[in-house]
C-alpha cells in the first residue's frame, strides 16, 4: 500500500500548478464556480489539457499548460495558506 503515496503526491503537485495557471488565465474563476458557471474552466481544460489526450508525456503537458516544469511551489503555497489560517500560524 505504500506505493500509492507517490501517486497522490504527484497528483497534488499537478493540481496545485494547474489551478495556479487557471487562476492566472481566468481571474474570476472563484466567482464563476460559486455561481455554478463552469464553462470557462471547462474551456481552459479543453484548450490546454483535454485536446492533447496522450500526445504528450505528463511533464511535457504540464509545462505546455502552465508555462513551467512541474514544481512543488504552488502546492506548498496552498498548504501554507490553508494551515496558516486554520491554525492561526504566523509563519
Amino acid at each position: 500500500m505504500v506505493g500509492y503515496f507517490p501517486t497522490y503526491t504527484l497528483g497534488n503537485l499537478v493540481s496545485g500548478q494547474l489551478w495556479n495557471a487557471i487562476r492566472n488565465a481566468i481571474p474570476e474563476i472563484d466567482s464563476n464556480i460559486a455561481a455554478g458557471e463552469f464553462a470557462p474552466l471547462l474551456s481552459w481544460l479543453r484548450e490546454n489539457i483535454h485536446q492533447y489526450g496522450r500526445k504528450y508525456l505528463p511533464n511535457e503537458l504540464i509545462e505546455r499548460a502552465t508555462g513551467e516544469p512541474l514544481t512543488s511551489r504552488y502546492y506548498v503555497d496552498y498548504l501554507k495558506a490553508k494551515y496558516r489560517d486554520l491554525y492561526l500560524l504566523t509563519k
